[in-house]
């Protein structure tokens, strides 16, 4: 099992590198680095979306309706962010990326997420 993990880790960076050309490698490295940090929060935390949502609902309508489907709404921004999370944590070597979810984490919590637009 670590031998598998670390010949992923090796293809990963292997695969940063040979896709980075030299004039670009600083600011790829960066976007590289934050999508996989913003993946691994979001496969960490989209638990949260659900008391989140109940909160979010709650203060957008009254605490009935945010009790009854705050819950519903949290569990899908759980799925969307965990499934976000997955792919861009992921697929973090891939160039030229655009957050899927909006906010990127589900710490702005003053928001209501949705999923980004873009």
């Amino acid at each position: 099992m670590k031998r598998v993990m670390a010949s992923i880790v090796a293809v990963a960076a292997v695969a940063v590198l040979a896709l980075a050309t030299p004039a670009q490698a600083a600011e790829e490295q960066d976007n590289h680095i934050s999508k996989l940090v913003r993946g691994w929060t979001n496969i960490a935390t989209f638990w949260i979306e659900i008391p989140k949502q109940i909160y979010v609902v709650s203060q957008q309508r009254d605490a009935g309706a945010g009790i009854l489907f705050g819950p519903l709404k949290g569990l899908g921004f759980a799925v969307a962010r965990l499934g976000a999370g997955i792919y861009e944590g992921g697929l973090f070597f891939l160039p030229k990326y655009e957050a899927i979810m909006d906010p990127p984490t589900v710490w702005p919590f003053e928001e209501a997420g949705t999923l980004a637009s873009k």
